[in-house]
């Protein structure tokens, strides 16, 4: 009786073990999947900012492989973030005087100029980047 208690307790732990195992491997491909989508959404939808597509990136990719915020390639997105992590979205944007939206757009705007062409770059690098291979 005692060996049957402890081979039921082994195959929980291994199913528990199987079923986490599982929802990793779930979660790794929705972040990859929307790391592309982003990345191709970046160059191709006009209704996504460069801003937002960094803020974007720059949390998935913390959470998928933050190493890649060293990749020369990749960089940029870390820097967009930091330049522009104060500025209120969603709620405290709405929140926000026509006025202080202006001047946080003149500067999203200034920004997304100077860094335009390597976060285009950044972005189609990484539609094509191996993410499914790295660990």
């Amino acid at each position: 009786v005692h060996l049957r208690g402890l081979r039921q307790q082994r195959q929980q732990r291994e199913a528990r073990q199987s079923q986490a195992q599982s929802k990793a491997r779930e979660q790794r491909q929705y972040l990859i999947d929307s790391i592309r989508v982003i990345a191709r959404a970046m160059s191709e939808d006009e209704k996504m900012t460069l801003t937002e597509g960094a803020i974007r990136l720059k949390v998935l990719l913390d959470n998928l492989m933050p190493e890649l915020h060293r990749n020369p390639d990749f960089e940029i997105i870390a820097t967009h973030y930091e330049a522009t992590r104060h500025i209120p979205y969603l709620k405290e944007w709405k929140s926000l005087e026509r006025s202080q939206q202006r001047r946080y757009r003149r500067e999203m705007d200034t920004l997304e100029l100077q860094h335009r062409d390597a976060l285009l770059q950044a972005a189609a690098k990484l539609q094509q980047y191996p993410l499914d291979r790295m660990h």
